[in-house]
């Protein structure tokens, strides 16, 4: 496939090298353009804001994907996707989306994480983001097919943990172990965006993952 991923950070470098490694063409697009990326992968210097390079750099592309922060200098992460999705509806492309955990349930029938007594304030803003950019998802043109995965709750380069190949989905709640614990090292979240991207199986809705 041609696969155009924005954003080269911490989640979408490991995804362009899990892509590449797989054999699929891949542009990384990123503001700077310097990212350390495997050989074969194109890198290009751009913005999702700019509509004109938008839909030059998807035009014939199978998938697109976000690997973006939710809050950026540039906007936030609805307004990204919101330009993505116009870009998928042009060229015909799927849209994947890195998401966020705190936006879903920590179990079946309970609070989003974000509602919990326990979660950091500070992060509201991220929260309301990764909200706004579900919420424009499920808006979208019924032409338009897209997937939001979301990691473990105990997700980020704080933990990145090591690649196993293996991984668990819920389209639920977080995905716990027995301990109650919602974990999820980076190599492997690249590995479930990867295999949803190469066989799709979630369809303008979350899918959760962890182990």
């Amino acid at each position: 496939m041609k696969i155009v991923v924005f954003g080269t950070g911490y989640v979408g470098g490991v995804l362009v090298s899990e892509l590449a490694g797989r054999g699929h063409e891949v542009i990384a697009v990123s503001r700077s353009g310097k990212a350390d990326l495997p050989a074969q992968v194109a890198a290009v210097t751009g913005s999702v804001h700019d509509p004109e390079f938008l839909s030059s750099v998807t035009a014939g592309a199978d998938a697109i994907v976000a690997a973006l922060p939710a809050l950026s200098p540039e906007g936030s992460l609805g307004a990204a996707v919101s330009a993505l999705l116009q870009a998928a509806q042009e060229s015909g492309a799927r849209l994947g989306v890195v998401g966020g955990a705190a936006i879903i349930p920590t179990v079946l029938g309970g609070p989003r994480q974000a509602d919990t007594p326990d979660f950091p304030a500070r992060f509201a803003p991220v929260v309301d983001a990764h909200q706004q950019a579900l919420d424009i998802l499920n808006s979208a043109p019924e032409n338009v097919d897209w997937f939001y995965l979301i990691p473990a709750g105990e997700f980020g380069a704080y933990n990145p943990g090591t690649r196993t190949g293996s991984y668990r989905t819920s389209s639920i709640a977080q995905v716990t172990n027995e301990e109650g614990r919602s974990l999820l090292g980076v190599a492997d979240y690249a590995i479930a965006f990867a295999d949803e991207l190469e066989n799709p199986r979630t369809h303008r809705t979350w899918l959760a993952i962890g182990y």
